[in-house]
């Protein structure tokens, strides 16, 4: 084969592994930390000031208000969900609207404002994307609310009761157990996932039933750092 063939030959296969994203239906983005669910360095409970939920917000945030999008966010996953995707063909270079590409480049620019702010290692993210019915939008939200309250459940019962096959008990029984721990009711109103619009955070369940309800922003108190018996 000449040079010719060969580029044929490679780009051909290059494209049967990259699907073109239409440019008319709406495009769901979803984002979940590597490996931090199971790491002991971040902890997905803490929501005071510069931990992994505040500045995970503040990228959700930052984001949603500058590509005009809806988004839900629970332990470490946030679904970014666009109606009008015009915001977020001005990221994909001109003809390239292939999922690859709009992977690639979300996830970088997530990746840079979030671990621009937070002061501990920095977190790496798996992303994927895919458009969804028009129509659709209110059931990909409560699909992943259900598997943010599920993963939220686990996560809950394995970090605070050191329940380690947390994964494998029933929903049901995993909301029971939840339920009889004091601690769990200042997390039980958002287990099911946090809905944001535009910047804004709003009510999940009034959303879902066609109203915005503008959410207080949550006020986060000062990370209390313990000093190492060493430094003296």
């Amino acid at each position: 084969m000449n040079n010719k063939e060969w580029n044929n030959y490679f780009i051909n296969i290059q494209n049967k592994y990259d699907l073109k994203m239409s440019e008319n239906r709406p495009i769901a983005i979803l984002l979940d930390g590597k490996d931090i669910t199971k790491s002991i360095k971040h902890d997905l409970l803490d929501e005071s000031k510069e931990g992994f939920n505040d500045i995970f917000e503040q990228t959700i945030k930052f984001l949603s208000d500058k590509f005009n999008c809806i988004a839900i966010s629970g332990a470490d996953e946030v679904s970014f969900v666009f109606e009008n995707s015009e915001k977020l063909k001005k990221l994909v270079p001109k003809g390239k609207y292939k999922a690859q590409e709009i992977v690639s480049l979300f996830s970088q620019a997530f990746y840079k404002y979030f671990n621009d702010r937070y002061i501990d290692r920095p977190v790496y993210w798996h992303c994927k994307c895919l458009n969804i019915p028009e129509k659709k939008i209110n059931s990909y939200i409560e699909y992943r609310s259900s598997t943010i309250y599920e993963a939220a459940l686990t996560y809950f019962l394995k970090r605070k009761q050191r329940i380690r096959n947390a994964g494998r008990i029933p929903t049901v029984e995993k909301e029971r157990m939840c339920n009889e721990v004091e601690e769990y009711q200042k997390y039980k109103p958002f287990m099911k996932g946090k809905l944001y619009l535009n910047g804004k955070q709003i009510d999940l369940e009034a959303f879902l039933g066609g109203s915005i309800i503008e959410l207080q922003e949550n006020e986060r108190e000062e990370k209390i750092t313990y000093l190492d018996l060493n430094d003296f």
